[in-house]
């Protein structure tokens, strides 16, 4: 993580020098989180449901001098504390299983945006993540699913390090108090979170964590294009 830190202070530096619109602040909000479950080869029967939760980090944003155009673009990085998980439903009266996993999260985004005083943009990119945290319900009754397949989240087995895309779409405007940043975002993680070993268990070999949510950020400006 330090040096994701001193490579983002490198590039911003740099940045400044050069008169290019550089913004740094913060952001938070809520989402609901779920997770996809499955097995290539064998049939599995889980059924998930939704999680509210929250996030908040740190927002950089990176935009070049604008050109004659009527879409500009730049690049957007974030620290992001993010709370992540899934509700396990069953269909009898067991009650549902919920698990709570806590990243740290470093989305990095290419943006486009338009317009004048109020920029409208949208967002595409990648992002890492390491589990800070988890909390786990207690387990259900084995006997009490009515034949549901139940896996969680082992720390002996499964990844602490996973990876996915992030896309959001929005609208930012700079004041003179600074830059208002409002975001409706969704990210999916690539990587599967259970080490399911081959396709010969039946550990599911897809568990991918997926988020939406709305984020508001206020962001300063460090520098200025001339």
């Amino acid at each position: 993580m330090s040096r994701v830190f001193a490579l983002l202070c490198l590039f911003f530096t740099v940045s400044v020098v050069q008169g290019q619109k550089i913004y740094v602040g913060v952001k938070s909000g809520g989402h609901i989180a779920s997770a996809f479950i499955d097995h290539t080869v064998f049939n599995l029967a889980f059924n998930s449901g939704f999680e509210p939760g929250f996030h908040t980090g740190f927002l950089f944003k990176y935009l070049p001098k604008k050109r004659k155009a009527k879409v500009h673009a730049g690049l957007q990085f974030s620290v992001n504390y993010t709370q992540k998980g899934w509700k396990q439903i069953f269909l009898t009266d067991e009650p549902s299983y919920k698990a709570q996993m806590n990243y740290i999260e470093v989305p990095v985004e290419a943006i486009g945006y338009f317009g004048n005083k109020n920029n409208y943009f949208i967002t595409g990119g990648f992002y890492v993540e390491f589990l800070d945290s988890y909390s786990l319900a207690n387990e259900p009754n084995q006997n009490n699913l009515g034949g549901q397949d139940f896996y969680t989240y082992e720390p002996a087995r499964d990844h602490e390090v996973g990876y996915g895309f992030r896309t959001s779409a929005g609208i930012f405007r700079d004041f003179s108090f600074g830059q208002l940043h409002l975001e409706g975002f969704f990210s999916f993680s690539i990587s599967n979170f259970i080490d399911a070993g081959d396709l010969t268990t039946e550990t599911p070999d897809t568990s991918n964590l997926w988020v939406t949510g709305i984020s508001l950020g206020y962001l300063f400006k460090l520098g200025k294009s001339e």
